[in-house]
């Protein structure tokens, strides 16, 4: 599995030749696209920053999409949107992707530490934690105190800025912790780790 950050909320995740992405930034958007065709797209919020599915669609290979809260399969991948709080109250969507044994959970554009009790408890346990930080979404402080009451086994902000990242890194005890270009995970590397910070580095 290969995990990189392309700015904003979007991340690409793949499998061999299966692509997922979250939160494909639009050509509206102020952030830069990334174009290239995928499997799946996860649409956590309503924006440019979050909804660009057509970015996603490259010739004939075009993504489902998933735009919404529920529970969804698609072609063997199990995927769970959950409704949250996102900027100016509106409806941000935490994914939880099934993938290779492993679960990983995309905060969105949370802007809302509290969340529900019963969604919580649906996300529990997370392998690996997408959080957002900084403003208009969750503070620095707020995102670290949520991840690690998340308890993820690996903890990766998204969606920051260089000031808002070295406050959570500060909050987190990680100062001066180097970003990377990508994350590769290999057999059952991830189970050996806990509550651990990666920063990736937008590409």
């Amino acid at each position: 599995m290969i995990i990189t950050y392309h700015g904003a909320g979007m991340v690409k995740v793949s499998q061999g030749e299966w692509l997922a992405v979250f939160n494909p930034i639009s050509k509206e958007s102020k952030f830069k696209p990334s174009r290239g065709g995928a499997d799946l797209a996860l649409v956590a919020l309503q924006s440019p920053d979050y909804n660009g599915v057509d970015e996603a669609t490259f010739g004939e290979r075009a993504p489902f999409a998933i735009d919404g809260p529920g529970e969804y399969e698609v072609a063997g991948t199990f995927i769970h949107g959950f409704e949250s709080v996102g900027p100016d109250d509106k409806i941000n969507t935490i994914f939880d992707l099934a993938l290779e044994g492993k679960r990983l959970v995309h905060l969105g554009a949370l802007a809302n530490a509290e969340i529900a009790a019963d969604t919580k408890e649906a996300l529990l346990p997370i392998d690996i934690l997408f959080v957002p930080v900084g403003a208009p979404l969750l503070t620095p402080a707020a995102a670290y105190r949520l991840a690690i009451a998340l308890n993820p086994r690996l903890i990766i902000p998204v969606n920051y800025t260089p000031e808002s990242l070295k406050q959570f890194l500060k909050e987190a005890g990680e100062e001066g912790l180097k970003a990377v270009d990508k994350l590769v995970i290999k057999g059952k590397e991830i189970a050996e780790k806990e509550g651990e910070v990666l920063v990736l580095e937008a590409v």
